[in-house]
């Protein structure tokens, strides 16, 4: 019988596949934490609860190495989750939406 050789998507405790965890783990930085060279700060503000401030400030502190401002930080986690959510949020708008006439 031959053998499979394939790595088993083991489940971790907090429900990510090991896989998907480890690759999160390793492209994190690449994804998240480079300055993209067109990229410049928008004239909008927001407000953040203190402690996702806080959060935030140090991981691109330390992951990051001072290196990108946290604008752009949160710039590449939305970008990223419009794009994961895209069809999901999608389907929600056009259900919820309704046209004025």
């Amino acid at each position: 019988m031959k053998k499979n050789n394939k790595k088993r998507n083991v489940v971790t405790d907090n429900g990510i596949p090991e896989v998907m965890r480890d690759q999160a783990q390793n492209s994190y930085e690449q994804a998240f934490l480079q300055m993209d060279i067109e990229q410049k700060r928008g004239s909008k503000s927001i407000y953040l609860s203190p402690e996702y401030h806080e959060r935030l400030t140090r991981i691109v502190q330390i992951i990051g190495n001072d290196k990108i401002p946290l604008f752009a930080y949160l710039n590449k986690i939305l970008e990223h989750h419009f794009n994961v959510y895209e069809d999901a949020i999608t389907k929600e708008f056009n259900e919820k939406y309704k046209g004025l006439f």
